[in-house]
């Protein structure tokens, strides 16, 4: 029975360090921090990217709510449209990822659900991929699997903190590899583009009723 028990507890252990890799820093550049991990069963690594932002979570919010102006800040995005609102915190996304040749270009079809915390106030926002939501389009990859999410905490009034976590799948043939090497490219340039557009002195200061701020 104790010899049992012991073989329980090891492959409890093995079990948890596995599905809980250790995250590496791979980039510490103009307040942004991006992180990596392996993931079992996956040669494409996930990625965790963070910076603080001097803003309320509203205003980072209604940036992220704003679908079709992904294009604008968002790294590699052509085209990006809210294919249907179910409530004001829910509903399908389209994105298109322009690729350089002899790469295809990608396409995003993703679900995504807003949740606040009522006791910590912590904003989370999870995106998972629902590939055959539409159908596929001549000369575009469907990205076969995404799961990630956005978490916006308030650290006093005025100023959060953001997390930009996402794994998914390239789809086609672009080798693991290749897309590990520039993997730190997508949350950097998004943060870096999210922080300066709502800091800056034109971005309008914004209220959602969805949203408790501190």
């Amino acid at each position: 029975m104790r010899k049992l028990l012991l073989s329980v507890l090891i492959l409890i252990s093995i079990g948890l360090c596995c599905s809980g890799q250790k995250w590496d820093l791979r980039l510490d550049k103009d307040n942004v921090k991006v992180y990596t991990r392996k993931i079992a069963g996956s040669n494409v690594e996930e990625f965790k990217g963070e910076v603080t932002v001097k803003s309320n979570m509203s205003g980072i919010l209604s940036l992220i709510d704003s679908i079709s102006e992904y294009p604008k800040w968002m790294y590699k995005c052509s085209y990006a449209e809210r294919i249907k609102r179910i409530n004001p915190t829910s509903g399908y996304t389209y994105t298109v990822l322009k690729s350089s040749w002899p790469v295809s270009d990608r396409d995003i079809c993703a679900y995504y659900s807003v949740k606040q915390d009522t006791l910590t106030k912590v904003i989370t926002v999870t995106l998972k991929g629902v590939k055959d939501y539409l159908p596929e389009k001549s000369g575009i990859v469907r990205v076969p699997d995404i799961t990630g999410f956005w978490q916006l905490t308030p650290l006093t009034k005025g100023s959060t903190k953001v997390v930009y976590q996402v794994h998914c799948e390239s789809g086609g043939i672009v080798p693991a590899a290749i897309v590990n090497e520039f993997i730190t490219n997508t949350p950097y340039t998004v943060l870096v583009n999210l922080k300066n557009i709502v800091e800056s002195p034109q971005y309008p200061k914004k209220v959602m009723k969805i949203v408790k701020e501190l």
